[in-house]
């Protein structure tokens, strides 16, 4: 008996064990040979389970060890019929397919439709009225005839360099300035307890930790934070959450992120004002939609789960950077006569693949001046870029100057990847020239400019990379495009009229309801 058919029965012997196969797995991936491995995907696609723990477990295994997604979506289907349900359980898989999906689709198309296949809607209309049920008694609907106190609601929180934390705190900032009592809540809710002991493929929630320090250097007095303490079950996190929430009252609740649902739980009580991290609506229950879309039409979403919210074009999204250090290229050990690109992301060792990279290798070959800086994460260089040659391609890790370190550069180059947009308008604020994908993310942002497939991306790419002007005008005409479109610093205003504007619509809904 092998190694690997060992791991596999002691497996099958205890299949509610996550342990067992993770460990099964281990070996899996130790074993090269089709030969051995073939057997093993063919016991367990026929295995009968006795109960739909083991079966979630078994389903995970498969799709990772055969890469069919099919597999996953079965498993998603059984982990939302479980009785008793684990809202915990239903977090974790929201969680590692969003995440998951960010890190290997590249069109808002297939996003949804991804996202859609792994019954993300229902999970999230499943989660809301398990939150609903931590309502405080005491807490009920009313709207508010003017906007005084504002609860934004983020899905997770992790430190400054984390784009969606920054965008939630930047709405939170904004609010404030236009004279709102603003609080930022979170019940972490991309971090339930025992994730990776939900799923048989061994695979880890991987997210910027938390730095509480630094958010109070960053809020302004009186804003603050209420954060849930992640030893907490969710059900534990989000009766804690609306303790205060109640405490705080707000007249409208904004949530900032793809779903929360803890936010979605506020819908019965409060109008709610939504913007999603990216570019497709919420996943949640809204009276309006902040989206960078020009002419959005109200309309279903994601299969009709919730009433269409009212859309309300607002593409302000970030901030940009009004420190100018000293940062040079000789401090990143770059040559002045280098073409320099640059990408920036936490998740670039798993964005970088494919075909893509290998043409970006080749062209690289045909512009010897050119130099990739990679920043972002651990500072790895992706699997798929290792054949450099010497020094060509350079891994940063996460820094706090990234700013500073784009005025070093000459070209962003935005991976296939839905997202990647705030780095696209950092990159655009600081008049870069910015080669994007159309129909995600980042190329929203760069609306005409954006290219419709790879030879499009390369020709341009190219083209920038030996022409001086065509950089310097291109960059100039985003800079403006981010001045007029995307500066979050001019926004409050139109976000505070926003909150009026779904008090308005949610006056008849909550009047009815209390």
């Amino acid at each position: 008996m092998t190694l690997l058919q060992d791991a596999l029965h002691r497996t099958l012997r205890e299949p509610q064990c996550a342990r067992r196969w993770h460990t099964l797995l281990a070996i899996w991936l130790e074993t090269r040979e089709p030969a051995a491995r073939r057997p093993v995907l063919d016991i367990l696609a026929r295995h009968a389970d006795d109960d739909p723990r083991s079966a979630i477990l078994r389903l995970t295994f498969l799709a990772r060890a055969s890469g069919d997604s099919r597999f996953e979506n079965a498993a998603a289907a059984q982990v939302l019929v479980m009785e008793p349900g684990d809202p915990d359980r239903l977090a974790a898989f929201m969680a590692y397919r969003w995440l998951s999906a960010l890190q290997t689709i590249g069109e808002r198309a297939d996003f949804v439709a991804d996202l859609t296949a792994g019954h993300l809607p229902a999970m999230a209309r499943r989660l809301m009225l398990n939150a609903a049920e931590s309502l405080p008694p005491g807490f009920v609907p009313r709207v508010a005839k003017t906007i005084q106190r504002v609860a934004v609601v983020l899905p997770y929180i992790g430190h400054q360099f984390h784009t969606p934390s920054m965008m939630g705190v930047e709405q939170a900032i904004v609010l404030a300035r236009e004279g709102c009592q603003v609080r930022i809540f979170s019940a972490q809710e991309l971090m339930p307890p025992d994730a990776a002991l939900f799923r048989g493929d061994d695979r880890e929630l991987l997210l910027p930790a938390l730095d509480a320090q630094a958010w109070a250097g960053i809020l302004p007095a009186g804003l603050g934070m209420t954060i849930a303490d992640i030893r907490y079950s969710l059900p534990g996190r989000w009766a804690s959450q609306m303790t205060t929430l109640a405490a705080f009252d707000p007249d409208v609740v904004l949530p900032v992120g793809l779903y929360s649902p803890l936010a979605a739980a506020l819908y019965a009580l409060r109008p709610v004002v939504g913007i999603s991290v990216n570019t497709v609506a919420p996943i949640a229950p809204l009276d309006v939609w902040l989206t960078a879309e020009p002419d959005a039409e109200r309309r279903p979403a994601w299969g009709g789960t919730f009433a269409p919210p009212q859309p309300v074009h607002h593409p302000y999204r970030i901030k940009r950077s009004r420190k100018h250090g000293q940062l040079t290229r000789a401090a990143l050990g770059l040559d002045e006569t280098a073409v320099v690109w640059i990408t920036a992301g936490f998740r670039l060792k798993q964005e970088i693949t494919g075909a893509w990279a290998s043409r970006m290798l080749q062209l690289m070959a045909r512009h010897p001046r050119v130099v990739w800086l990679l920043v972002g994460g651990a500072g790895e260089l992706p699997q798929a870029l290792q054949q450099a040659a010497p020094g060509r391609v350079r891994a940063l890790a996460t820094r706090d100057d990234l700013p500073g370190v784009f005025r070093c550069c000459d070209i962003y180059v935005n991976p296939p990847r839905m997202g990647g947009g705030f780095s696209v308008a950092e990159a655009m604020a600081e008049a870069l020239p910015v080669t994007a994908f159309a129909n995600s993310d980042g190329g929203d942002k760069l609306g005409p400019l954006a290219l419709p497939d790879l030879d499009a991306y390369l020709a341009r790419l190219a083209a920038l990379s030996e022409d001086p002007e065509l950089r310097r005008s291109t960059g100039q005409a985003l800079r403006q495009r981010f001045d007029e479109r995307l500066d979050i610093e001019a926004s409050g205003p139109a976000l505070l009229a926003a909150c009026r504007q779904a008090a308005d619509l949610a006056r008849n809904r909550l009047t009815k309801s209390s």
